[in-house]
């Protein structure tokens, strides 16, 4: 059995990766095809040029996974001769390997390796975004306050760090906000019909809530889809019923 079989005892493809400055890695080509025992450059240079079409026809910009970076080395008869290399990202690594022949163990072991490593590197990326999305938004929680219901800032404060860190936020009904928009989607309606329905379904939940509490409800500000905030009427988990009430009484045979 190849060495590049058993890749989960010290991966070779671990040990001829490379590193920037800025941090970012790379593979070079030519180190990969050595590693996955090609008998010659152009064979390779062939998988490399089906990979470039398979990046491109995934509308994957090529400059960020595919880089030429050829060389002039001097011959020792005289003259200069340029040899061909490219810097691979993990992606671009991944790609070549996908497009190289499949009856190559080597080849085999290689796909394996940056298959599992390349879904790796995917899941960091996205628990990455998470957190910085929930860094700006505590960012702004804390920048609205005084502007803002302190009991609304700290609902929406426990659901942020809860989703950054991949929890389910321990909230209060009394003060888990509910707007009307995302009562309208929870019951499935496409956008278009939310649009149609919400104003009247507004007035009507706020014209119940002013007769059950003798006041009219809170309004805090509501991101749109475009990204405007506009002030709407607030309410919290704890008035659900209300809103179903309106519902079933107004909507429910119509639009179910």
């Amino acid at each position: 059995m190849s060495d590049l079989a058993r890749i989960n005892d010290g991966s070779p493809f671990d040990a001829i990766r490379r590193v920037r400055p800025d941090g970012s890695e790379y593979w070079l080509a030519r180190d990969l095809c050595n590693l996955v025992q090609y008998e010659t450059w152009r064979n390779f240079a062939a998988a490399i040029d089906r990979a470039k079409i398979a990046i491109e026809n995934q509308k994957v910009p090529l400059s960020s996974h595919v880089v030429g970076v050829d060389k002039v080395v001097e011959r020792p008869q005289g003259g200069s001769l340029r040899i061909e290399d490219f810097e691979l990202s993990r992606f671009g690594a991944y790609m070549v390997l996908m497009n190289g022949d499949p009856r190559k163990p080597e080849i085999a072991a290689a796909q394996g390796y940056f298959a599992i490593r390349t879904h790796q590197a995917e899941r960091i990326e996205r628990a990455v975004d998470v957190i910085e999305l929930s860094t700006r938004r505590l960012q702004l929680i804390q920048a609205a306050r005084g502007l803002i219901d302190e009991g609304h800032l700290e609902t929406k404060a426990r659901i942020v760090l809860a989703r950054g860190l991949g929890e389910a936020p321990e909230l209060d009904a009394a003060t888990t906000p509910l707007y009307a928009q995302t009562f309208l989607e929870e019951k499935g309606l496409s956008r278009q019909r939310i649009k149609a329905v919400s104003g009247p379904f507004g007035k009507r939940v706020k014209a119940a809530y002013v007769l059950e509490h003798g006041e009219e409800p809170k309004q805090y500000p509501l991101e749109t889809g475009n990204g405007q905030v506009r002030p709407v009427n607030a309410y919290t988990e704890a008035d659900r019923p209300l809103l179903e009430q309106i519902w079933a009484k107004y909507y429910e045979g119509e639009l179910a």
